[in-house]
């Protein structure tokens, strides 16, 4: 759906496909969608895509970065949920790269039977490597802001290439094809056109009375449901075990 549908559909909706005769004008319901879309990238899960960006190790060694430590993003990057070094070889002294370290740990970690003093054993294999973490550990410390687009290295420069694990925008004509969206522009579509019927009291031709009100009303309890949605839907996907 383009944004000149999108526009058209809400003035349709507004107006009850033409059956009344007042609605906003063009540039506020682009103003409304140009916000409900800012509001969808930050809250609604499927407004972004996850993806892999690689950052070469040239970028970290030019004097540019060495002074600010800071690297410019995309605009079309939302979040940054993750930051892996590419490391080579392996702590155990290999040069086999498909011989990793987390391979070796996972194996004894999970492929060890459950029986017996097996689980006794295992016990002590999760211990293991709660302490091996920080040999093994490929992720750094960042930070980012989603307004400047500025990603921010700390501690130590990385010594090889860089992944970055980004939540990426899709392009917002998809956006507008999500029911949600479309909901919720309208709901505030109609909140927007009930506050501008609002300035001023006037009547129908035939004296029929506008009931703004129930408009409003309407309009509030339909986008309260929508953002109930976005949140029931954002709820995370893993959770954290604490064995201390």
């Amino acid at each position: 759906m383009t944004l000149e549908e999108m526009v058209l559909d809400i003035q349709q909706e507004l107006t009850f496909s033409k059956g009344l005769p007042f609605q906003l004008n063009e540039t506020e319901i682009k103003r409304i969608i140009r916000i409900a879309e800012k509001f969808f990238y930050d809250n609604w899960r499927y407004s972004t895509e996850q993806r892999y960006v690689l950052l070469p190790i040239e970028l970290f060694n030019k004097p540019e970065f060495n002074k600010s430590r800071q690297l410019k993003m995309p605009d079309c990057i939302q979040f940054v949920t993750g930051l892996r070094e590419l490391k080579h070889g392996s702590v155990f002294g290999t040069i086999d790269r498909d011989f990793s370290d987390m391979k070796f740990l996972g194996s004894e970690m999970f492929l060890t039977p459950f029986i017996g003093e097996s689980l006794v054993y295992r016990t002590v294999m999760f211990s293991f490597i709660d302490l091996t973490k920080q040999f093994v550990i490929e992720t750094i410390a960042y930070g980012y802001n989603k307004n400047t687009k500025v990603l921010n290295i700390h501690g130590r420069n990385p010594l090889f290439d860089v992944v970055a694990i980004v939540e990426k925008k899709i392009e917002a004509c998809y956006m507008y094809e999500d029911e949600l969206f479309q909901r919720y522009t309208r709901a505030k579509a109609k909140m927007r056109l009930a506050e501008q019927l609002q300035v001023f009291n006037f009547n129908l031709p035939g004296d029929v009375t506008l009931n703004i009100q129930n408009l409003g009303d309407k309009a509030k309890d339909e986008m309260d449901k929508v953002e109930e949605m976005l949140k029931g839907e954002n709820n995370m996907n893993f959770i954290i075990i604490d064995r201390n």
